[in-house]
């Protein structure tokens, strides 16, 4: 199935297209996945996975399960990754109880959930029920939008329930049983973007041409947030253990 026959069957096409262009972008990806490298385990839980954008990041460990509610998007992970027999692909909700006993025989010590939790209406079910998948000393690798103030058109279309701040955030993470390791901001450029794009043009998917531009600028962006950490971004990343 290519992407495009899997747009064409898929029930959230606004959803797969910002999938299918965010692929197009590959120095975000890249960025994305170095935030929470050193961070990973053995044992990897990626929760909505998508059409597996990060996916192939995460298959030198011994074991990772890919989970999402939609099996034409687990279909097209394991087209893009035929040859790893340490990669499943699950079917399922995670705030469900058949789905949770269902992974349970894994035993992770990493779930990854990167713009994932704001499409779920109980993020704080979700966030309870990746705790019991958790071993001991487990992570959750967690990445969400960031800002309030930046809800519009963009994440209307794509499904959000809501954009985060870093304060609630962390108080929902703890109150869900997680010790916070890390919480920051990233990529405090893609603010620009997606105020613009969202509450001013009112658009539901980013343009294609910013994306190719951010996707040049990402690298620069990304060494700019090591050396100075930013007050604010469009992102918020959170690492948090499983005490």
């Amino acid at each position: 199935m290519s992407a495009r026959e899997l747009l064409a069957t898929t029930v959230d096409p606004v959803g797969l297209e910002t999938l299918l262009r965010v692929a197009d972008v590959p120095a975000y990806n890249a960025w994305v996945f170095r935030q929470i490298r050193p961070f990973l385990g053995q044992r990897i839980l990626e929760v909505g996975c998508g059409i597996g954008n990060l996916t192939g990041y995460y298959l030198d460990r011994p074991l990772v399960v890919c989970l999402d509610l939609l099996p034409e998007a687990l279909a097209f992970v394991r087209q893009q990754f035929p040859n790893y027999p340490n990669l499943l692909t699950v079917q399922g909700d995670i705030c469900a109880e058949a789905t949770v006993a269902a992974l349970a025989p894994y035993q992770f010590d990493t779930v990854v959930l990167l713009n994932v939790l704001e499409h779920i209406a109980d993020d704080a079910r979700a966030l309870a029920c990746i705790h019991r998948l958790l071993v001991p000393g487990g992570r959750l690798l967690l990445l969400v939008p960031a800002g309030r103030y930046l809800y519009g058109t963009l994440d209307r279309a794509l499904g959000h329930y809501r954009r985060y701040e870093a304060a609630p955030l962390r108080a929902l993470l703890e109150g869900s049983g997680y010790r916070v390791e890390r919480l920051r901001y990233m990529n405090l450029l893609g603010i620009v973007g997606w105020f613009v794009n969202g509450r001013v043009l009112r658009r539901e998917l980013l343009p294609r041409p910013q994306l190719a531009v951010f996707n040049v600028l990402a690298p620069l962006l990304e060494r700019l947030e090591r050396w100075l950490p930013p007050p604010r971004g469009q992102s918020l990343v959170a690492i948090c253990r499983k005490p």
